[in-house]
């Protein structure tokens, strides 16, 4: 199962970078990355696992800091 970060025109690009960090535990610039790749793709990978759980675990935590995200199996 894979999730993904989606582009919206909601969040300010440091409340972004915050969630990843928080929830994710990446470090500030691979945030920063993933935030520049969500504005300009529309969407970024940021997740995979083979435990269902732990994929909706975090979509339910990003969502819930207001974040838009996805859950699937492929790539748009």
């Amino acid at each position: 199962m894979k999730l993904f970060i989606c582009n919206d025109d909601v969040n300010s690009f440091d409340h972004v970078i915050n969630i990843i960090q928080r929830y994710l535990s990446y470090p500030y610039m691979q945030a920063c990355s993933i935030a520049d790749i969500v504005h300009n793709n529309g969407e970024c990978l940021v997740k995979s696992d083979e435990d269902e759980s732990v994929i909706i675990e975090l979509y339910d935590s990003l969502k819930e800091n207001g974040l838009t995200v996805r859950m699937g199996d492929e790539t748009n």
